[in-house]
């Protein structure tokens, strides 16, 4: 029954989705869209930083122009996109109901998680954060899974494999190097000598294997070279990003609270893009225009509160969980938050984060000797914020970018864009 009801959930969004597909186009995704339309390995390679998405795009194309001819690409290619959202809702409901045996909460979890801004506007939308930050979250609920089980070696090979593909879809993940190697620490049966063992062959074979397919990429597949530093050297395609003083270490001053105050707003509700200014007022709290905003960050104030006043028995319920996830977490915040903190597209994997830390500040609130009415107060509790974060981001998110097509930054690419724009299915 568990089961069907999940295909159920699924295929409702998978549904709704469809109905208010986006129809936003800016220079990312219409970049990477025509990267992979080129039909080139070499164009599906260009971005360094995810070698996977425009490769693993452009297999896609390929396989779905042999069973069905079109031309409608990004339309297909946001498809794509939703499909491996929906797939992901679905193991995280039946990956966190078989821990913590709480269906319900897991359901809910998984609508606040969908209804949060950054991961709705990114299952609809041809750009990379998605699929890495999702495989980042299934990362460490498989961590946790498997280590329940003593995490033998086909779990570590497993687990290897999800970490080295969150790597080829986004560069930045090997900063969350430490999660499988800190379950490893804390799994019994094993002596501490074996353990180091275990982690240094992890960690070293998942280095050699990244440190491989980039030179491959490199050097095999783009014809690159170590001679005169000009844009056919290595190093300027390995690190294009920061070679490009626009992104991330351009110069300028930076406000880093300000960065990540903006960033992980927008994260969970349209915190600033509707209007030039914080929507949050606190003198003003019932207000319509500032009530959602100020209800979700005081909830999340509350929430956290709660849980450092409780740390204690929060640890002692979650504390190999909690531990793992400080080497989620932690790196996520720092080098976000330093990198382009003020876009919300680099926290889509530090909300889902903070989704399952919520649930586990809640339940150590749990009374032992009312189980079920802990229960109701968790799924109420969520049942009301999804009902706000629907209601907030599918009004001035989803429903305004579903109407038409709209338009962001394509300085340079106009043309292309606008017969992106133009897909018959569509119409």
């Amino acid at each position: 029954m568990r089961k069907i009801v999940v295909i159920l959930f699924i295929l409702v969004l998978l549904l709704f989705h469809l109905r208010y597909m986006s129809r936003n186009f800016d220079w990312d995704s219409c970049v990477y869209a025509l990267n992979i339309q080129k039909n080139k390995v070499e164009a599906a390679f260009y971005n360094p930083h995810h070698l996977g998405f425009e490769s693993s795009g452009l297999l896609y194309w390929r396989l779905l122009q042999d069973v069905y001819p079109t031309t409608d690409i990004m339309f297909f290619l946001r498809l794509r996109i939703l499909a491996f959202a929906l797939f992901f809702l679905g193991a995280f409901t039946w990956l966190f109901y078989k821990l913590y045996h709480d269906f319900i909460a897991a359901l809910l979890l998984a609508f606040l998680i969908q209804v949060s801004q950054a991961f709705w506007f990114y299952s609809l939308h041809n750009d990379t954060p998605l699929i890495h930050s999702c495989l980042m979250a299934l990362l460490f609920l498989f961590t946790i899974f498997f280590m329940r089980k003593g995490l033998k070696g086909k779990h570590l090979i497993f687990l290897w494999v999800v970490q080295l593909f969150s790597i080829y879809f986004h560069q930045s993940n090997v900063i969350h190097f430490g999660m499988v190697p800190m379950a490893v620490l804390l799994t019994d049966g094993r002596t501490f000598g074996t353990k180091m063992r275990i982690i240094f062959l992890y960690l070293f074979t998942l280095g050699v294997a990244t440190i491989l397919s980039y030179l491959f990429v490199g050097f095999i597949i783009l014809k690159r070279g170590l001679g005169n530093i000009d844009e056919k050297h290595f190093s300027f395609w390995m690190f294009l990003y920061a070679a490009i003083d626009r992104w991330g270490t351009s110069g300028g001053e930076k406000n880093y609270i300000h960065y990540f105050y903006r960033g992980i707003g927008d994260a969970f509700l349209v915190f600033q893009n509707v209007a030039p200014k914080f929507r949050v007022n606190f003198s003003d709290l019932w207000n319509r225009s500032h009530a959602p905003y100020n209800l979700h960050l005081l909830f999340w104030i509350f929430s956290l509160s709660l849980g450092f006043l409780n740390f204690r028995k929060m640890r002692k319920e979650f504390g190999k969980e909690l531990f793992i996830m400080l080497f989620w977490l932690i790196p996520s915040i720092g080098f976000y938050t330093w990198w382009e903190g003020y876009f919300f597209e680099f926290w889509v994997g530090t909300t889902i984060a903070l989704w399952i830390l919520n649930f586990y500040i809640l339940k150590s609130l749990s009374f032992p000797s009312l189980p079920k009415f802990s229960q109701s107060l968790i799924h109420s509790t969520y049942a009301v914020v999804g009902a706000l974060y629907f209601i907030t981001n599918f009004t001035f998110s989803t429903l305004p970018r579903s109407v038409g097509p709209k338009f962001g930054y394509i300085e340079g690419i106009q043309g292309p864009v606008l017969k992106l724009a133009e897909e018959k299915i569509y119409k």
